[in-house]
């Protein structure tokens, strides 16, 4: 892949990443294999849980493992991706200083 398409491709990733719902996103369990996806779930004492919104609902059957999986994969996703964008960010910028500043043969 060419360094353009490289470029415009995570250009694409961290324009989506950055068009989500911001904030932490964390899952809800029904109980009956329904995960559900929530943006800033907390716990408020005497109150119970809030959210800010619902991402996704994920519709599996009770004790199923791979919708678990699935879930907590997409409720991380929304740091995950972020920090790896962040990442990828700096290490391009090392590169760049290290071909500036090393001698060409």
């Amino acid at each position: 892949m060419s360094d353009t398409r490289i470029a415009t491709r995570i250009a694409e990733i961290r324009a989506r990443e950055q068009a989500a719902t911001p904030g932490h996103w964390g899952t809800h369990y029904d109980g009956n294999g329904t995960y559900t996806i929530e943006a800033q779930p907390r716990l408020i004492p005497g109150v119970g849980t809030t959210h800010e919104g619902v991402i996704a609902t994920l519709h599996g059957q009770h004790s199923d493992a791979q919708t678990y999986h699935d879930a907590t994969f997409a409720a991380y996703a929304r740091e995950d991706v972020r920090f790896l964008l962040d990442r990828v960010a700096a290490l391009e910028e090392a590169l760049a200083t290290t071909r500036q500043t090393t001698p060409q043969p």
